[in-house]
């Protein structure tokens, strides 16, 4: 944070600079409305959500305005705090090591069939069938995969 934004707060003693704003000002600024719709709730309204400049070429903020600046200031900070990335990368590499599992089995299915044993292939087949659709049920979220990794064997 600059020096330009840093603000300092303190008890108030009177030497502070105010606003300059008395109700000459206000009545001043919502008299067209005032005229036009002759409701002064419905003019204080607008002038607090619209905001107004004072005499002095103060501009006072309307809630919208101030609305519109915190929505940006929280979007300016979700985007430099993206946490969406490194949860990418998260789930990317815990499907790299799905993908290993897969191959693993893979490879003891391959292994089976070489060794030329028809019970060993029979069992590790049906075991490597097993494995595989355990991993073809997983989770596609992140949560869920972490979860189902957890549980399984």
């Amino acid at each position: 944070m600059g020096r330009a934004n840093r603000v300092q707060y303190s008890r108030w003693d009177g030497t502070q600079v105010g606003f300059d704003l008395d109700a000459t000002d206000i009545f001043g600024e919502i008299t067209d409305d005032l005229l036009y719709h002759g409701d002064i709730n419905a003019a204080l309204r607008r002038m607090m959500q619209e905001g107004f400049d004072s005499d002095n070429g103060e501009r006072m903020k309307g809630l919208r305005e101030m609305m519109d600046e915190l929505r940006r200031k929280r979007r300016e900070t979700l985007e430099s705090n993206d946490l969406g990335g490194i949860y990418d990368e998260i789930a990317k590499d815990l499907r790299d090591v799905v993908e290993a599992e897969r191959e693993a089995i893979d490879e003891l299915a391959q292994e089976a069939r070489d060794s030329g044993d028809a019970r060993r292939q029979e069992l590790t087949e049906q075991v490597a069938a097993e494995r595989h659709m355990s991993l073809d049920l997983m989770s596609q979220d992140l949560a869920g995969m972490v979860r189902d990794l957890q549980n399984h064997d």
